[in-house]
């Protein structure tokens, strides 16, 4: 484990990326409002920042943490029954499906359970 010490800019990795991200948010706004380039209206929508923002948590937990799985598959799911006809009749059912999918193969870990006074674990 480094400190701050020695390793002084490693507090500033975040603030960096974050600062990136913004400039390229705003390069991108800046460039559809003098419509240079054609940029398609649902880059802009909302679904499309929450799929964002779930990329975004998977790569802050190196993808273990499943959350970043459920904001991406919402956004996913909303902005396909926002641009396509009639998806609605199939986007819910299979991520619903989906979710049930992984609830049931999900594979769980071995609890290491301490009782207090005894000197082993039960696995």
């Amino acid at each position: 484990m480094t400190t701050n010490i020695e390793n002084p800019n490693a507090q500033h990795n975040g603030r960096t990326i974050a600062g990136i991200i913004i400039l390229v948010i705003g390069c991108i706004f800046l460039v559809d409002q003098l419509n240079l380039f054609f940029i398609p209206h649902w880059l802009f929508s909302w679904p499309m920042w929450m799929i964002a923002y779930g990329v975004y948590m998977g790569g802050k937990y190196n993808f273990k943490k499943p959350i970043w799985l459920w904001i991406t598959v919402i956004g996913t799911a909303f902005l396909l029954t926002e641009n396509l006809d009639n998806a609605e009749r199939f986007v819910w059912p299979i991520a619903i499906i989906g979710v049930g999918t992984w609830m049931v193969l999900k594979q769980r870990k071995p609890v290491d359970v301490q009782y207090p006074g005894n000197n082993y674990t039960k696995i």
